[in-house]
């Protein structure tokens, strides 16, 4: 049985839940990020719109197969 505590040591490398420390970030560089991130979701929705329609396309062509 540990008896450890189960506070993280210092060098532990950051959770994914907890995230940037964004309040101590500068303004430019949160305008930048803030750009950036924008730019990245938007490509990531066109992507995804891409892939509805592949989807659609492809059971469209499924569903014409069924009716042979």
């Amino acid at each position: 049985m540990s008896t450890s505590s189960p506070q993280k040591s210092a060098s532990s490398p950051p959770s994914r839940t907890e995230g940037p420390d964004f309040a101590s970030w500068s303004p430019m560089v949160l305008t930048k990020f803030a750009q950036d991130s924008y730019a990245k979701m938007r490509e990531q929705e066109d992507q995804l719109e891409q892939l509805r329609q592949d989807l659609k396309t492809a059971l469209e062509a499924y569903r014409a197969l069924l009716r042979l």
